[in-house]
């Protein structure tokens, strides 16, 4: 699910513009899985490893949705891919996973620009399609939803050796869920019915 809403967000790209007001450069913002400590720890870095504008998202927490469980039942049944069986997969676990995200831009307009790349398209979620392995033929939808916040921080005490830049810091929930094992659970279809039939050598002959 990670790499879902990664693969949905890694794809900002920042314009430059010159002073007509045409695009002179652009950039395509850099994504990273790490926690905001990490991320800070190189930026202030002598050798400046990562350049803004960067991106950057960890896992703030999990928790089970009771909202999404309906009652306690075995499982569902799908094809296992044997010849007359069917395989037996428990009942998920209903999970919301939150993921924090921290942006750090130089300019203003870059972090305007970024922020208008993934608001809109929140309104009011969005779903990633994603298939367990032992399911190929099954798709599962999950929603990302945005927590509707984003708070903003503004370097106001700085000296001449750091470089200013501008932070923002928000939040999405994933809506998965989590499966047990599906392994020696297996049930076989039924194929043959079996019945006795005895031949006659004429049928009888009723009026109403």
């Amino acid at each position: 699910m990670i790499t879902q809403f990664m693969a949905a967000m890694d794809d900002i790209v920042v314009k430059r513009y010159n002073q007509d007001q045409s695009v002179a450069d652009q950039l395509e913002v850099r994504f990273l899985y790490a926690p905001k400590e990490r991320v800070l720890a190189d930026l202030t870095d002598k050798a400046q490893t990562i350049q803004l504008p960067v991106i950057s998202t960890y896992i703030g927490g999990i928790s089970r949705d009771p909202n999404r469980v309906f009652n306690k039942v075995i499982g569902s049944y799908y094809n296992s891919g044997e010849l007359g069986n069917l395989g037996l997969m428990p009942q998920p676990v209903p999970i919301n996973l939150t993921l924090n995200m921290m942006i750090w831009t130089r300019y203003q307009k870059d972090m305007d620009q970024i922020v208008s790349n993934f608001v809109p398209y929140f309104d009011p979620y969005i779903e990633v399609s994603w298939k367990i392995p032992a399911m190929n033929d099954f798709e599962i939808r999950s929603k990302i939803v945005w927590n509707s916040n984003i708070n903003f921080t503004y370097p106001f005490d700085i000296n001449s050796s750091q470089v200013a830049r501008i932070q923002a810091e928000t939040s999405f929930t994933i809506e998965g869920w989590l499966y047990k094992s599906m392994t020696g659970q297996s049930t076989n279809k039924i194929f043959t019915t079996y019945a006795n039939i005895n031949t006659v050598d004429s049928l009888s002959a009723y009026s109403i």
